[in-house]
Formats: structure tokens, sequence, C-alpha cells
């Protein structure tokens, strides 16, 4: 992760690196790189200082060409844009938008924030979003393996619109990342132009701390009991399936061992003739998985048979197995 540095600014610290795009060599230190077809770091013709143009009149299928180039490690030098007829529907602003991304900003739970953006423009109002992001559990496969692994995923998201003109205007917002939920760690700031399709200039982005948000921790609080009841509600339901299942299999098992003289070699046998004239079947039509997604586990035993759920971790014992 790219480090922040923090500017101090009217004695507020500025939690967005290179606020003014002033930094960089070929692009703005701490910001996307720029792909010279929808977004350009350039010098500012009104007041002077380097901002960042967002272009939205370039066709929609040429912006997606330049981002597949842009993955590149030295992307070649953009095509030059075709013409493009009014209204321009088939223009990225009519359909998908310019987003332009900050570095991540780590936040702290229950703060409140300022998010404060110049722009001008060609006449038309772009968004200032702000993401928040939390780290959440996913499954991805690494050697053929499912693995847990955390990944940040959007868990936040206000914007602000900022309407423009042919001079600069200041926009500002005040916003909470951690309102509804304390494990948002980190934001970042998305400058965003869509339509109508023409020129947006954005300049001095600034995120400071602006106070504490004295309710959020009985928000967390409300929210995480409400998850946890859902959470419970849902366990509930799945172990009553479970045990209906489980109900009707053992009196499809009774049928069979009543016919055949013993429990079937295997559940298979409950809707499949096994080849014996004493099957009276189907006792079952084919079983599906339990309700957290693994077979049913079955065995003969000694005293007849044994069938059950493993319950949520599909593994034997742990005291969640269903029966």
């Amino acid at each position: 992760m790219t480090r922040v540095t923090a500017i101090v600014f009217l004695g507020l610290v500025n939690l967005v690196a290179n606020p003014g795009f002033e930094e960089g060599t070929q692009h703005p230190d701490h910001w996307d790189r720029c792909d010279g077809l929808t977004s350009f770091w350039e010098k500012d013709p009104v007041r002077g200082g380097k901002c960042i143009r967002l272009n939205s009149r370039v066709a929609n299928d040429e912006f997606h060409a330049r981002l597949e180039e842009m993955k590149q490690e030295n992307p070649p030098p953009p095509k030059e844009p075709r013409p493009l007829k009014d209204p321009a529907y088939d223009s990225v602003g009519g359909n998908d938008g310019v987003s332009y991304w900050s570095d991540w900003i780590e936040v702290k739970p229950g703060a409140r924030y300022r998010l404060s953006v110049d722009v001008r423009s060609e006449g038309g109002t772009p968004k200032v979003f702000v993401k928040g992001y939390a780290e959440m559990p996913f499954d991805v496969e690494e050697d053929g393996k499912a693995k847990h692994v955390l990944m940040r995923k959007v868990a936040y998201k206000v914007f602000l619109d900022a309407p423009g003109g042919r001079e600069w205007r200041t926009s500002t917002l005040d916003f909470c990342p951690t309102r509804d939920r304390d494990d948002v760690k980190w934001i970042r700031v998305m400058l965003y132009a869509y339509w109508p399709p023409q020129n947006y200039w954005f300049d001095n982005i600034s995120v400071v701390e602006s106070g504490t948000d004295a309710e959020a921790p009985a928000r967390w609080a409300a929210k995480k009991k409400e998850a946890a009841d859902t959470e419970a509600r849902d366990l509930e339901a799945k172990r009553t399936e479970a045990r209906l299942t489980l109900e009707r299999v053992r009196k499809a098992l009774d049928r069979y061992a009543r016919d055949l003289g013993a429990p079937p070699p295997s559940l298979k046998a409950l809707h499949e003739d096994p080849g014996d004239e004493r099957w009276a079947g189907p006792y079952l039509l084919e079983l599906g998985d339990d309700p957290w997604g693994h077979p049913y586990h079955y065995e003969r035993t000694e005293k007849g048979y044994s069938v059950r759920s493993y319950g949520p971790d599909g593994e034997p014992g742990g005291g969640d197995d269903v029966e």
C-alpha cells in the first residue's frame, strides 16, 4: 500500500496525499495513472498549477479499449478519438462514466470527516464519491483447493454533486464512513465525470477529520445484534429443514428394511432398484445436499443404521450435527 503523506492546511490535517496534483513525474503521485484519452494531468489555464481533467466525450468502446491498454506496464500512446455526433449517447459519458481514484486513506471508527473539492466544467455537474472499505472473508481457489482470504470490499458509499461552470467552485460534504459499521478501515476518493459528455476539471481535493459521531457505537451494537438474531433464525430454520428431511429419510429406510429384510447399503438404493425382486420403491426421491450444501451421512450399524447431517461445518462432531 502506498504511504499517504498528510498535508496540514489551516490547522487541519488533509488526509489526501498530493491534493493539488502538483507532485509527480509522468502521472500525479498517489493517484491513478492518466490514460491520455479520458483523464489528463495538466496545467490549469484559468488559475495556473496542475489539475485533473476528465473528458467524458469519448466513444464508450474506445474508452474500454484504452482501459485494456492501461493494464500494461508501459501502455502505448492513446489513439486520436473519433468525433461524436450530438447528443453523443454512445460516449463514455452516456454509458459508464469516467472514474479517477485517489490512494487509500485510513479512517478512524466513529470519526466524522469533511470532503472538499474544487471543480469547473463546460456546464455539467460531476460527482465526487467517497467509498469506504472493510476486510471481508471470501473463498478463492488456490492449487485446486478452496482458501479463505480477507479482501477489501466496499461497505460504505456517499457522493457529492459538485456544480461546475467557467469559474472554479468549491463544494463540500460531511460524512462518517463508520456511521453504521465499525469495520470500515479505509476510504478512497473517486472523481467521476459522466453526463453531459464534456470536459470537467478537478483540483484541491481535501478530506479532514471534523469531529466524532457520538451515536455511532449504539448503531453498531444494534446492527450487530440484528445480524446475530438473523443468523440465529437462519441457523434454526436450516436445522429444522434438516430434521424434517432426516425424518423422511428414516421413514423410507424403515420401509426398505421391512421389504428387503435389512437397511440398504447406501441411500442410493432408496430411489434406484438394486435388482432385488422384493424392492418396492422408489422409497424416496433422489436426496440432495443438506441446507449447508453438504451430503447427508449414512452408514449401516450393528443396530440398524445411522443417518445425519454434519451441520454447518460439514464435519462430524463439534456439537452442531443434526440427527
